[in-house]
């Protein structure tokens, strides 16, 4: 009689983290596990500690950074959770955006002779220097649930981070509103390399994902560090809804991007984002005022 190996099938934590950009697809269905003896028994399903709440605000905590699926309230086998559990929180230690080791030590090198950061400081914690003050006027910043203000730090050789992911709530949304709004902030300051390369391809690289119920558009702006850059995300068969903006900005060596993220409530819910005018707005203050505070600091 084979013995289940309790080793076996771990979820990976260092994989590939989920793309941010991405809008969300429906769960597929799951391959049969390996026997795992430390399984709950058939029945016993624990709460996903990852759901998005009904109300009120909605998505991630699910940790910070990992959009909510939308509309998928399905219940699911307790080793699915685990599973799924581990994956994102394997995603959300690497970052939306980011990938690597977190850490929230002193820096472990100096800055490049040559590293130019444009005088934007560090932060520790960068939920402090992303007020979003602009947003709160459509938006009202959760504080209380799972989700609502995460972030992390980390300093290393090469390169240092800094990330800051919000959950709002919309001022003039009804009482059974599910819909989901988010807003991440974050920040690279490289020490090795000089960005500016790569920078605009990036960006522009987002439209190369295009699809037929999604499509990307990377627009530059100007008046906002050396080079900007507004990627919208349309969503639909016919591209009319909004459900993400990005401003990413390079300042010397130093990196910055604001996205704010919507997600509807289902299939049932008639909530709709806002115009991706008002959006774009609320996004280019806000971040502008985010990066006159690092420098400030």
């Amino acid at each position: 009689m084979s013995i289940p190996n309790p080793y076996g099938q771990n979820p990976n934590p260092y994989g590939q983290n989920p793309n941010p950009y991405a809008p969300q697809q429906p769960p597929q269905a799951p391959q049969v596990p390996q026997p795992n003896p430390y399984q709950q028994a058939p029945g016993a399903v624990s709460p996903n500690p990852y759901a998005q709440q009904p109300a009120p605000g909605g998505q991630p905590l699910q940790p910070a950074g990992v959009p909510p699926q939308p509309g998928a309230r399905r219940s699911v086998p307790g080793w699915l959770w685990a599973v799924g559990g581990a994956v994102v929180a394997s995603a959300v230690w690497g970052g939306l955006l980011f990938t690597g080791t977190v850490g929230s030590g002193e820096s472990s090198g100096t800055a490049g002779a040559e590293a130019d950061f444009a005088g934007h400081a560090f932060q520790k914690d960068m939920c402090e220097v992303t007020g979003l003050e602009a947003f709160q006027k459509r938006y009202t910043l959760l504080e209380s649930s799972e989700g609502a203000r995460n972030q992390y730090a980390s300093r290393q050789k090469g390169l240092d981070r800094s990330y800051c992911s919000r959950s709002l709530r919309d001022r003039d949304a009804g009482k059974d509103d599910l819909a989901s709004t988010y807003v991440y902030s974050s920040a690279e300051w490289h020490k090795n390399t000089d960005p500016e390369g790569e920078f605009a391809s990036r960006q522009r690289g987002y439209e190369d994902q295009s699809e037929d119920t999604y499509a990307y558009k990377t627009t530059a702006v100007d008046g906002i560090g050396d080079e900007a850059y507004l990627i919208a995300e349309q969503r639909g068969t016919d591209k009319d809804t909004v459900g993400g903006l990005t401003l990413a900005v390079r300042e010397g060596h130093f990196t910055y991007e604001m996205r704010w993220s919507w997600f509807g409530g289902g299939p049932d819910d008639k909530a709709d984002p806002p115009p991706a005018e008002e959006v774009e707005k609320m996004l280019t203050s806000d971040t502008k005022a985010v990066l006159a505070a690092m420098k400030k600091s």
